[in-house]
């Protein structure tokens, strides 16, 4: 996940992380961990956040799916 972009996004839409809380009905440190890298969301939590922040679909692979299949899939055109 790219947190840097997340945490960019956030700040970007709603000013502060607390603001976003407020907004997502989240507490801060759920947000406070997952900026930092130490928590992942789940693919609720990712869609609850793409909607709120209202992400592109480019947007939300840059942050969610930043690097390319373990295995070596690639997607189909």
């Amino acid at each position: 996940m790219n947190t840097k972009r997340l945490k960019g996004e956030i700040i970007a839409k709603f000013g502060t992380q607390t603001k976003f809380c407020e907004a997502i009905g989240w507490h801060r440190n759920k947000v406070s961990k997952m900026v930092c890298n130490k928590y992942i969301p789940d693919v609720d939590e990712a869609e609850k956040i793409a909607e709120i922040l209202n992400l592109s679909e480019a947007l939300y692979i840059a942050i969610f799916l930043p690097r390319s299949s373990p295995n070596g899939d690639v997607l189909a055109s």
